[in-house]
């Protein structure tokens, strides 16, 4: 037990009931005496002013939101002010950034002799393509999003990479030409956005390939892993088919799981999917490769309906700071 992660001492058929081991890793306990529901509300409608809710991240929005409007109204005569130094557009480590929508950069202001470079073959220190899934967002049905990796902070002695979340907007010259518009920042707190922006891609990806999407969403490389958060995949009647970070519970029942506090929480976050289609549930729950304690958790969860017409219920979530 002392690798901090879920222990399956044994396996049986049927509904999976924890251990003792288990029980106590978790700080949870199953049905049997009173029992409290978990705490859950219905997902807003998700906007900027609802679901971000820190400066930094708000001020990256606001300025990509801001040139990118910039690009939309003026076209290939707004470069020129993004490289400046000291202007609104470049500040610091915080600056804006311009792609094609081949994955060539247009305006890269920290170092212009790197414009023309393409972006596709970069990858971060663990082999992220943090390069082509700027492109799979500008793509997406929003054309708007966050993507995460890790990377090494300019001007800094301490070389080890660090988490970077980088905001990008696709937007339309007058030109008709089309472009990328990017600023990121080191180290961010997690957004409930972050959240919803990941579950709502791996339902798209369940949409269109099944249960074959499981792959993908396993890849510690790919969109669906940064910082302590992953995507889960649970069928109506509690079983986990799907979950990298706790592969361990994989294939178990655990409808009846409570946390610490008693919360029944998979029993009401399955409901509140297959009911409103869609929220957010708090409870208890360990962080992966990290300590066995359980940590408060709010995870974001949504119905989704397979190819083949099977319905899954898909989330993800984000722990305390």
């Amino acid at each position: 037990m002392g690798s901090g992660r879920l222990a399956l001492l044994r396996r049986k058929p049927g509904p999976w009931t924890p251990t003792l081991s288990l029980v106590l890793l978790l700080g949870c306990s199953m049905v049997g005496g009173t029992t409290m529901a978990a705490e859950v509300t219905q997902a807003p409608t998700p906007s900027a002013a609802e679901l971000y809710t820190q400066k930094d991240t708000r001020d990256v929005v606001a300025l990509v939101e801001a040139a990118a409007n910039e690009v939309r109204l003026h076209g290939r005569d707004a470069f020129a002010s993004f490289r400046v130094k000291g202007s609104r557009w470049f500040q610091g480590d915080r600056y804006v950034f311009v792609l094609a929508t081949d994955g060539n950069s247009v305006v890269y202001p920290p170092d212009p002799e790197s414009e023309g470079l393409s972006f596709l073959g970069f990858q971060d220190l663990g082999g992220k393509l943090f390069g082509r899934q700027f492109l799979e967002v500008a793509n997406s049905p929003e054309a708007r999003g966050w993507v995460h990796y890790q990377w090494r902070k300019p001007n800094r002695s301490d070389r080890r990479p660090i988490w970077k979340s980088t905001y990008l907007m696709a937007v339309t010259a007058p030109s008709g030409q089309r472009y990328l518009v990017l600023s990121g920042l080191y180290e961010p707190q997690i957004e409930k956005a972050f959240i919803v922006q990941q579950v709502d891609a791996a339902a798209r990806l369940l949409q269109r390939q099944g249960r074959s999407a499981f792959e993908t969403l396993r890849d510690r490389r790919g969109p669906y892993f940064f910082h302590d958060t992953y995507v889960f995949v649970d069928t109506p009647d509690g079983v986990e088919v799907l979950n990298p970070a706790f592969a361990e519970v994989e294939g178990r029942n655990i409808l009846q799981l409570k946390d610490k506090n008693g919360k029944l929480m998979v029993r009401d976050y399955i409901n509140l999917a297959m009911g409103q289609g869609s929220g957010w549930v708090e409870y208890f729950w360990p962080r992966p490769d990290a300590s066995s304690l359980p940590e408060r958790k709010t995870t974001y969860v949504r119905r989704v309906q397979l190819p083949d017409g099977e319905v899954l219920i898909v989330g993800s979530g984000l722990y305390a700071p």
